[in-house]
């Protein structure tokens, strides 16, 4: 799988500009009255499976087909390799759940990835780069070497 089509790309922020921001991110997600103005991003925390520590990730969580959803390539994502627990803050309120990390074909993630973007998503909440006024296909999409996140949350 490549993570580059000639329109699109994988275009995450760098992991050392993430680590100075982020801790900002969290206290604002975090905090009910400025948390509730921020839609789209969320705090994920979950136990470290080899660590056993607390960890706490900012992301895009979007909708698909009526499921929260997180795309990512990062590291940490095999920590749901088996569901397990999470805490998701959004918009100053916290839900219990767990998350997994979904075995998806390319073309299942492109799609997906397709339908975040018509939802409403910018390729940047993605982590991807477009060619200037490009509308990536779910085919281009298929080549973005990124994985799903599915979270279910206790309702009751």
């Amino acid at each position: 799988m490549t993570t580059t089509t000639t329109n699109v790309r994988l275009a995450p922020p760098p992991p050392a500009l993430m680590r100075m921001i982020n801790p900002l991110v969290r206290r604002v997600l975090s905090n009910p009255r400025l948390g509730r103005r921020i839609t789209l991003q969320a705090l994920l925390e979950f136990t470290g499976r080899r660590s056993g520590k607390t960890i706490r990730v900012p992301v895009c969580l979007h909708t698909i087909d009526g499921v929260p959803t997180v795309f990512t390539e990062r590291p940490w994502r095999l920590n749901f390799a088996d569901a397990a627990p999470v805490v998701i803050t959004q918009q100053g309120r916290t839900r219990r759940g767990r998350a997994v990390l979904l075995r998806s074909t390319p073309q299942e993630l492109g799609t997906a990835m397709r339908i975040a973007l018509d939802n409403g998503a910018t390729p940047f909440e993605l982590g991807l780069k477009t060619s200037r006024g490009h509308k990536p296909t779910a085919d281009e999409l298929s080549t973005i070497a990124r994985a799903m996140i599915r979270l279910d949350f206790n309702e009751g």
